[in-house]
């Protein structure tokens, strides 16, 4: 018994169109060919038999029917026999038209704001990304498109007119920044989430490092705060002692507790400066004014332009290994987005809001534009280019229309010939 081979089939590749439309015009044409054999040879031996001039009329009425539609088909795309018909060589005479209506029915059926908003509202955009970055190895493929891309890139810039960019956009945005805002924000983000506890463990760690790297210096202090007498009984140095120890049992105790008295007061420092940082106008002022001095400072521009030549310079002189060690970068940052974005429900969700809210603006700002940009490339390509490509489009289901007219004139004509028959009988 031979076995089966487990090797699927190669899928089917999709038929060329103008393959197939050149297929189904010959078979529209054999067709007309043979109606007009079957009717001479029906009509020659039409009085040899009952049944031929059924035959005759039918493929008498096939032809008729075929040239109709042979000629409506034709005149869409030319004129036909190169003829000066009116009304033929109706797509190449109405590019510019057909052009513009098409423009202006995408721009108007596919780009207003309210349609594209309404499209997208049960559309899961990030989570439909993050399924598609994880497939496979795309995110792999994604990668290494970027970092090779971005020497050429690179190579395309205008060095001193980036640096210039750069330099004006990032002291226009200090200037303009909410900063105090920003800070705000992300300390309430830090302590609602916990996250600020390693800085508060950090904090107390390194005043308790403090704390026995002075020691010496608080002793000395403690004693010359005293007077003669109480150091005579070394009162001093018993000060000294109950208070380091105080202190240092109070820090051992706020690093083992999480629920330390001191943990508390800090967290409750951050949220007041969080309060402050949003409502203190003397605050929220000097730090603003702090802010525009930082950004218009000569050493600002000149660092600014600083790190972009070195990052240039890093980036189109890296070598196969740095271009790939970039491209695994890349790919690992955009799986842990895929990841992230799969798990996140609400970071998933605010993304979704933002690239639906970006898809509206961007609607709203260039759908006319792109409806005037598709009816200017029809109208600039050459009459023939576009009758080729709707040709191709949909020239085979036009032929279709050519085989059933033929065969629908063909049983109109039977049909006609036999109620003929009929109703004026012959005697």
């Amino acid at each position: 018994m031979a076995l089966q081979s487990s090797v699927p089939p190669p899928p089917l590749l999709p038929e060329d169109p103008a393959l197939a439309y050149r297929r189904m015009k010959r078979v529209a044409t054999g067709l007309f060919l043979a109606m007009a054999t079957l009717f001479v040879a029906s009509k020659y031996f039409e009085a040899s038999s009952p049944i031929l001039p059924f035959v005759r009329a039918f493929a008498e009425a096939a032809m008729v029917g075929a040239l109709a539609d042979w000629f409506a088909v034709t005149a869409l795309f030319r004129r036909p026999l190169g003829l000066p018909i009116p009304h033929t060589a109706i797509v190449p005479r109405s590019k510019d038209r057909i052009g513009a209506g098409l423009g202006r029915f995408i721009s108007r059926n596919f780009l207003q704001p309210d349609q594209v908003q309404r499209r997208l509202k049960d559309i899961d955009l990030a989570g439909s990304a993050a399924s598609w970055l994880t497939e496979g190895d795309r995110a792999r493929r994604i990668a290494h498109g970027l970092a090779g891309a971005v020497p050429r890139v690179l190579g395309l810039l205008n060095e001193g007119k980036i640096a210039a960019w750069l330099q004006s956009t990032l002291t226009e945005r200090l200037r303009h920044a909410d900063i105090a805002h920003l800070l705000a924000e992300g300390l309430d983000m830090l302590i609602r989430g916990g996250r600020h506890k390693p800085i508060v463990d950090l904090i107390i760690f390194h005043a308790d490092l403090a704390i026995h790297s002075e020691e010496t210096t608080f002793r000395s202090r403690v004693s010359n705060k005293m007077d003669w007498l109480p150091k005579l009984f070394a009162v001093d140095a018993a000060a000294s002692d109950a208070l380091l120890t105080a202190i240092k049992d109070t820090l051992k105790d706020a690093a083992k507790d999480p629920n330390h008295t001191m943990r508390t007061r800090i967290d409750e420092a951050l949220a007041h400066l969080a309060r402050d940082l949003r409502h203190d106008p003397n605050l929220r002022d000097g730090l603003q004014r702090w802010i525009r001095e930082v950004a218009d400072h000569d050493v600002v521009r000149t660092y600014v332009t600083q790190i972009w030549n070195d990052l240039k310079k890093s980036l189109k002189d890296q070598s196969p290994e740095e271009t790939e060690r970039l491209a695994t970068a890349l790919a690992a940052g955009l799986q842990d987005l895929a990841r992230a974005l799969d798990r996140d429900e609400e970071l998933r969700e605010s993304l979704n809001l933002r690239l639906k809210a970006w898809a509206v603006e961007l609607a709203d700002a260039q759908g006319e534009g792109v409806g005037r940009m598709v009816a200017e490339t029809i109208q600039g390509w050459d009459a023939r280019t576009v009758v080729d490509q709707i040709e191709a489009a949909v020239g085979r289901d036009l032929q279709y229309i050519r085989i059933s007219g033929t065969l629908i004139g063909g049983l109109v004509g039977l049909t006609i010939h036999t109620l003929s028959l009929w109703l004026f009988p012959v005697k």
